[in-house]
């Protein structure tokens, strides 16, 4: 006799406001580390945990602004004898005088005497030596003292701050740390992210002849991609066969090392969907178990407080089919690894936008993966967005080319579907917030 399968769930249904709050509330429970790092390419990314100041003036001396000749403000215009040349680097050591002047080039150091620059096409040439190089000069145009000179500190001061707490270190970041000669800086412990496929019927991505009944793993090579994207601290963490006793060391090993797991798969109500059992039976509390949304019904969040370390360990078990796994680590784990790595901004930057076609909506919310043109037809200056193809959440093709997930609400009684060049709300899903 078959084996009685239950057909309810007993976890209730989250509504998303809910299961987002949460996921917040998880966030918050979590301390954040700080460490010191040196500033070299693996900086990048990471958020600034202590503000970081100047040690020194920028620039440390008056410096032109542009090519042109440093001469004194009130000798007017008329003929100029040149006595000199400062460069980038190169430094003028003498002084000017009324009379004279020094051609100097963007950046080069304004010379003693000198207190403006005029531009060299305000000029005319009048001698030159032997070797060519201009002797005298005719200045046609006053110019005012201070003009076309950058004054010292006048970019930064001493003690400014350069780069402010939690900011995240980007290539300005970066140049202006570099700029003041900052080696170390303080900034958030990256927490480690390890990513689990679960399934029986899984095979290697590199397997060329597929058996009948089995599939490449496409869901922990799409999720460390993804987590990667956002410059996570990412583990893939290889897959698992159905089985109660294989998931439950799998899990256990893989907390040793990490903060956060993800998984793939076995969170439904299949005969082999094992993982909310292996995570009550390793200690884990089941924050929430399914999540009224689509795609991404079943999927389950888990923490467990570690009494070695003192601190919570989450695991995302998310489902097995890629559009659900996919969306599901969008609105669910991108937002809290940002939230334990520090970020300020933790969840996607979400826009209005125009849709290409009538949508019809479902029995709940629903995120839909569509990609975005620029310029809209109603020329109000919405993006237009275009819903990829065959939206089923099995089907990985429909996240091709996906650049925002449009934010659908459920149908209710007055409304059924959204008009073709409605309105809704789309986040958008690239890592730094931009199309």
């Amino acid at each position: 006799m078959a084996a009685h399968h239950p057909r309810e769930s007993q976890w209730p249904k989250k509504e998303l406001p809910e299961a987002r709050k949460i996921m917040k509330q998880i966030g918050a429970q979590i301390p954040r580390i700080v460490e010191s790092i040196q500033v070299d390419w693996s900086a990048l990314g990471r958020v600034v945990a202590e503000e970081v100041k100047s040690s020194e003036d920028m620039p440390p001396v008056a410096a032109s602004t542009k090519d042109g000749y440093a001469v004194i403000a009130h000798d007017g215009i008329g003929l100029k004898k040149m006595v000199g040349v400062s460069l980038a680097g190169n430094i003028y050591q003498g002084a000017v005088e009324i009379g004279k002047c020094v051609r100097i080039s963007t950046g080069g150091i304004i010379p003693e005497g000198a207190d403006a620059v005029i531009m060299r096409e305000y000029t005319e040439l009048v001698r030159q030596d032997q070797q060519s190089e201009e002797t005298e000069i005719i200045c046609k145009q006053a110019v005012q003292v201070g003009e076309n000179i950058r004054l010292p500190g006048s970019d930064v001061r001493s003690s400014d701050v350069i780069v402010p707490f939690e900011a995240q270190i980007g290539s300005a970041e970066f140049g202006i740390l570099n700029a003041f000669g900052i080696r170390t800086i303080k900034v958030y412990k990256k927490p480690v992210v390890t990513v689990i496929s679960t399934g029986s019927e899984l095979v290697s991505p590199m397997v060329e002849n597929v058996p009948l009944g089995m599939v490449r793993d496409s869901n922990a090579p799409q999720l460390v991609a993804l987590f990667k994207e956002h410059g996570f601290n990412v583990i893939d963490g290889g897959r698992v066969v159905d089985d109660k006793e294989g998931l439950d060391k799998k899990l256990t090993e893989c907390l040793e090392h990490s903060d956060v797991i993800v998984t793939t798969g076995g969170v439904s109500m299949g005969e082999q969907d094992y993982m909310k059992n292996a995570l009550l039976h390793l200690g884990f509390k089941i924050e929430f178990g399914r999540v009224s949304m689509k795609p991404g019904l079943p999927c389950t969040v888990a923490t467990r407080e570690s009494a070695s370390e003192r601190k919570l360990k989450v695991v995302l078990a998310l489902p097995g089919n890629p559009a659900s796994a996919w969306v599901c680590s969008h609105l669910f784990a991108v937002p809290l690894i940002r939230d334990m790595s520090g970020y300020r901004r933790i969840n996607h930057t979400k826009i209005n936008v125009r849709i290409a076609q009538d949508i019809k909506l479902g029995d709940r919310p629903e995120f839909v993966r569509a990609f975005i043109e620029q310029v809209g037809d109603e020329d109000d200056g919405h993006p237009i967005a275009h819903v990829t193809k065959n939206q089923i959440s099995s089907n990985i093709g429909n996240l091709v080319g996906a650049q925002v997930l449009l934010e659908l609400n459920a149908a209710s009684a007055d409304k059924t579907v959204v008009p073709k060049n409605g309105l809704v709300k789309a986040l958008i899903l690239s890592s730094n917030g931009n199309f």
